[in-house]
């Protein structure tokens, strides 16, 4: 009778030795393909929530202005060499995925101080005046007319051929055709105002943004009237500057992103440089990536 020859120990042992280390691989595969799912997937969630943000951002900027006296800033902000910059806007029209409402005065009632005008109508009650709406009545140039009136009646009328408004109000005023009417949603100008605390951009009071390192503002001033951006119309500070609401063509916001710390990973450069400010990285600020944002919106409403 023949005897089956069975393992010997050192024969196991070295299986065994293979196994592991096979088992070891798959294992250090696996955890590198979940951490790379899980960055990609953060990093897909980031790029989502700052699209978002800069469409809200480019959305105040393009309304900033809107409905406001030139007796108040629209647009205005601190600048912060060692720090985050502020920025504040003003707008009866921060009404996101809303319709701004305003027509102008066709006629008016009376004689110099009257109650009652006419607009013009535009048959979409989106766009229209309607009673209870609070309005606040401008020259082309934004200066004021009246003070915030209240709607209290109104009716459709024909007016020169035009469709028309005739609106009356709850005190009396003095304006003129041609004026602008605007509707001031809530009874007063609405304010944007974007500041940064910790890691965090907010917007108002609200939390708008986070994992924000930096949040720089630079201004586009046409100081000589030319429409030609020149090297020194770039300004990062506005205080001061005569004439800015008439000049001011553009405001560039340029953010720092930061991820989570990695300690496998370096950040390559030792100073960041963002706009007007330079920062240096110390300590696990060197394991952290970095995405920088720029965006630059005409102003079409300040001036």
């Amino acid at each position: 009778m023949r005897f089956k020859k069975g393992l010997t120990l050192v024969e196991l042992i070295v299986a065994l030795g293979i196994l592991s280390i096979l088992l070891t691989s798959v294992f250090v595969i696996y955890r590198n393909q979940m951490r790379t799912a899980t960055t990609q997937q953060a990093v897909s969630i980031l790029q989502t929530d700052v699209q978002q943000a800069l469409n809200i951002i480019k959305w105040d900027l393009l309304m900033s202005g809107y409905g406001v006296p030139s007796t108040m800033m629209a647009v205005s902000g601190v600048n912060r060499t060692n720090g985050s910059d502020s920025l504040s806007l003003r707008s009866t029209g921060f009404l996101l995925g809303g319709t701004t409402r305003w027509s102008y005065v066709l006629d008016v009632l009376s004689g110099v101080q009257t109650n009652q005008l006419i607009v013009r109508r535009w048959n979409d009650e989106r766009q229209d005046i309607k009673v209870g709406d609070v309005i606040i009545i401008m020259t082309d140039r934004k200066s004021v007319i009246s003070p915030f009136l209240t709607v209290t009646s109104r009716q459709s009328i024909t007016f020169n051929n035009q469709d028309a408004y005739l609106l009356t109000v709850n005190n009396t005023f003095q304006t003129a055709p041609g004026n602008f009417v605007f509707v001031v949603p809530s009874g007063q100008v609405g304010t944007s105002a974007y500041w940064l605390r910790n890691d965090t951009l907010f917007r108002n009071n609200e939390s708008f943004l986070t994992g924000v390192e930096d949040f720089q503002v630079s201004y586009w001033v046409d100081l000589n009237n030319n429409k030609i951006m020149e090297t020194n119309e770039r300004v990062h500070n506005p205080v001061g500057i005569r004439d800015f609401a008439d000049l001011l063509r553009s405001v560039r916001v340029s953010l720092v992103l930061v991820g989570p710390v990695d300690r496998t990973f370096t950040y390559p450069q030792a100073q960041i440089t963002n706009e007007d400010r330079t920062y240096t990285l110390t300590g696990i600020a060197r394991n952290r990536r970095r995405r920088f944002y720029a965006l630059e919106v005409k102003v079409r409403n300040v001036r």
